[in-house]
């Protein structure tokens, strides 16, 4: 299994994902689909690559590079909507963030666990915990080579050694000019 997803889509509402995996040269890739713009739908996809140390524990890694920018996404979404005079002091963030599940789709072929389950779009699942990160696997990846894609919007992170996560410009589609 490769990649872990962040899936806020749901049986009636296709709001979009987060879709974290290991790649070569110690990246991460992460690929947002839709949740990164504000009207939800047919916003294209994100890239950003993140660098990273060898010495990473992936889960938390996985977990920090997840919660950081869901919460930017709708930090952005946030700030908005208060400029759009809408300036009602309890709305925050969390209560902006739709509900999600964490999960690791499995391959067909894969057997699969007791606690495998069928999710939406992504068939079959397990949850995304720490003992799942054994299941992952290294993906090669060149889409962050800018000789290769000289006019894509591409967004690069880096995980710090204090655990921190941080990347150079906003989230935006990777057809984005600007």
């Amino acid at each position: 299994m490769d990649i872990v997803v962040r899936d806020f889509n749901t049986p009636t509402n296709h709001i979009g994902d987060i879709t974290v995996y290991l790649s070569n040269n110690n990246k991460i890739c992460v690929n947002i689909l839709n949740v990164h713009e504000h009207g939800y739908f047919d916003c294209g996809q994100a890239w950003i690559y993140v660098k990273h140390h060898d010495n990473i524990d992936i889960y938390d890694t996985f977990m920090t590079i997840l919660n950081k920018i869901t919460h930017d996404i709708f930090q952005e979404l946030l700030d908005i909507i208060r400029e759009g005079g809408n300036l009602d002091t309890k709305i925050t963030v969390e209560s902006l963030i739709p509900s999600y599940k964490d999960i690791v789709p499995m391959p067909d072929d894969f057997p699969l666990p007791i606690n495998a389950y069928k999710r939406n779009l992504w068939g079959n699942c397990i949850d995304f915990t720490r003992e799942s990160v054994d299941l992952l696997e290294e993906i090669k990846s060149d889409r962050d080579d800018a000789c290769k894609y000289p006019d894509v919007y591409i967004i690069r992170g880096e995980i710090l050694e204090n655990g921190e996560f941080i990347y150079d410009k906003p989230i935006r589609s990777n057809s984005y000019k600007g």
